[in-house]
């Protein structure tokens, strides 16, 4: 008797319990539409769940694709489901290890910090931001392009939506955005630290969606207190 098996039992096929989901882009994609057909158990156990996607496969259908976009991955989180369709919400990308790794050349300097952000309607995210130039640059002009890069950044996401800021940190939105970088906000960027140096690229290399309004909301929430009872006058 094979190993596992059960005596006299019949294998269940896992698979036929399974349903299939229809999972729609994030609101800040375009097109908008489905992106993912995926098998779950249980649908309301799918909430939540993350699922990893190219901006490729996330732009399918937009005239402005390149082949550039297969380097970077985007991840999207289930956040409602209803009759068999799934909406979500933009939970992060990253540039891809082999991007990542294909910029690194010898001979010229890499310049990197992180830190987090609050858009206008109140979605927390962790920035990534990398630049690397075509030769080697001090400390002192290193620092001076994160000084900008976070001052750009301090000022534009507040202001921003978080579909405009998906739209601005992947380049999902059809707009003019010079070689040397991958994204709106990155280009925008780029204007101001090639005053400092030679830039050969520019960037938010990752973004992750720290907190929602609505999960603050709930962490933030005091307990109601219960006044306690006055004894009764006579």
């Amino acid at each position: 008797m094979a190993k596992g098996a059960k005596k006299g039992g019949r294998v269940r096929d896992k698979w036929r319990d399974k349903q299939w989901v229809i999972v729609n882009k994030p609101a800040g994609f375009e097109p908008p539409g489905s992106v993912n057909y995926v098998p779950v158990t249980e649908a309301e156990q799918a909430k939540g769940r993350v699922i990893e996607n190219t901006l490729h496969d996330m732009m399918k259908g937009n005239p402005d694709q390149t082949m550039d976009q297969h380097q970077i991955k985007v991840y999207v989180q289930i956040d409602n489901m209803t009759d068999g369709i799934a909406s979500t919400r933009f939970k992060g990308h990253e540039y891809a290890k082999e991007f990542l790794r294909s910029l690194v050349r010898r001979g010229s300097s890499m310049v990197s910090f992180v830190q987090d952000y609050t858009t206008q309607d109140g979605y927390k995210f962790r920035v990534a931001f990398v630049t690397f130039t075509q030769r080697r640059i001090n400390a002192s002009k290193k620092h001076e392009i994160r000084m900008i890069a976070n001052k750009m950044l301090s000022e534009k996401i507040p202001q921003l939506t978080v579909e405009q800021f998906v739209q601005q940190v992947t380049g999902s939105k059809s707009a003019s955005i010079p070689r040397e970088s991958n994204s709106l906000i990155g280009a925008a960027i780029y204007e101001e630290a090639r005053k400092i140096a030679t830039i050969r690229h520019i960037g938010i290399k990752k973004t992750k969606l720290i907190s929602t309004p609505e999960s603050r909301a709930m962490t933030e929430a005091k307990p109601v207190e219960v006044a306690a009872a006055e004894p009764a006058t006579q």
